[in-house]
């Protein structure tokens, strides 16, 4: 790459963060990694991009997210709760399930690839679903248009659905204890991870990206640069060994504007039009997906001492930073929404290497069934 193309890239990251942040001051859901899709997609189409993003940082940005996730794992946030943890984590399980279900409709009914359907409306963890669908078999133009319209939808939702559940009859919390253990929320901006000395959280947590490629690698995890250094990661957090390397601020929103970018520049014209297309119904099975988990909801509030809206939060399907935002606004039960946002992002990605398997034995089973017809219509 020339050094005037890198001036180029360098300089639209730093355009496109700077706006992100104006947006994210107004509350627009992931107003980085969506911006830098945008922004992308619009110069691949206009031929204007300075060059093709080198795959060596789109495979950095990754590791980085694995992190990012793995850190989410905080056992001491799970004791907080006790047993009314079980009922929810159940709804948490029922919520894969019920992503998988949907998505195999959608995919029949709107003829779309199973593995780029299960992914786009896979209810968690967006960024990184997003990140990994090229090792999935997945389209991640098309993974990503769903994933952001199903955040956006809940983001835009959660809070007045949730003040309409919420019947006002609270305790008051501390809503620090949420973060403090991984993330001191009073960092500056400019720091790019969790907490104390910067120097030593970063060289942390590059240490745990290279261990958990290798080690994703070595187990032939699908996407590896990513599910093996969140595995470390949460490892790593469950015990409680060390803390202050979660990317952070900058950092945290710097990896998503690589990864928009990265899916952005590979939008094409008839792909555009195809998703176009494809709203009417997204948007109808996003419904029915939030519905169904929202079902769900009110029947685990029968059996738990817990407020509704509470419940509601934290098993919405996705959007985990505008729940936790609602929920921080209401005085909710943050360690119960946290932890349960949390644990699915990681049960889905975790889920990713079987749910590849079962779509790969789903696929192969169909084109076997197929190639009977094909040689009765050739003779």
């Amino acid at each position: 790459m020339s050094r005037w193309r890198v001036i180029g890239w360098v300089a639209l990251f730093f355009a496109v963060l700077g706006a992100a942040e104006v947006l994210d001051r107004f509350r627009f859901p992931a107003p980085q990694m969506i911006l830098a899709m945008v922004v992308g997609a619009g110069l691949a189409l206009a031929g204007r991009l300075p060059s093709k993003m080198p795959r060596e940082i789109s495979i950095g940005a990754q590791a980085m997210l694995g992190v990012l996730m793995g850190s989410y794992l905080e056992i001491s946030l799970l004791g907080s709760i006790g047993l009314a943890l079980i009922p929810v984590l159940a709804v948490t399980i029922a919520t894969l399930v019920l992503s998988v279900l949907v998505a195999l409709a959608f995919a029949r009914v709107a003829d779309v690839e199973l593995p780029t359907a299960t992914l786009g409306l896979l209810a968690g963890g967006s960024a990184a679903v997003v990140a990994c669908a090229d090792e999935m078999d997945a389209d991640p133009r098309r993974v990503a248009f769903m994933q952001y319209l199903r955040v956006a939808l809940v983001a835009l939702s959660a809070p007045a659905l949730a003040a309409i559940l919420d019947d006002g009859d609270r305790v008051a919390r501390v809503p620090a204890a949420v973060t403090s253990s991984v993330t001191d929320p009073d960092l500056p901006h400019w720091m790019v991870v969790g907490r104390g000395d910067q120097v030593a959280g970063l060289c942390i947590a590059v240490v745990l990206c290279l261990v958990g490629i290798k080690l994703g690698r070595r187990l032939g995890l699908p996407s590896p640069a990513l599910i093996g250094p969140m595995l470390i990661t949460a490892l790593l957090t469950a015990l409680g060994l060390s803390h202050g390397y979660a990317p952070t601020n900058l950092l945290k929103e710097s990896l998503f504007v690589i990864i928009g970018f990265e899916v952005g520049t590979r939008f094409t014209r008839t792909v555009v039009v195809e998703m176009a297309k494809m709203i009417p119904g997204m948007t109808l099975t996003i419904v029915v997906l939030s519905a169904a988990v929202g079902a769900l909801a009110f029947v685990v509030a029968a059996f738990v001492d817990l407020e509704l809206s509470d419940i509601y939060l934290a098993t919405t399907p996705g959007g985990i930073n505008a729940v936790l935002a609602t929920a921080e606004s209401m005085d909710a039960n943050l360690p119960l929404i946290a932890s349960v946002q949390s644990i699915r992002l990681l049960l889905m990605m975790l889920a990713l290497p079987l749910l590849l398997r079962g779509l790969r034995y789903l696929r192969d089973r169909r084109a076997n069934s197929e190639e009977p017809q094909r040689e009765l219509v050739t003779h």
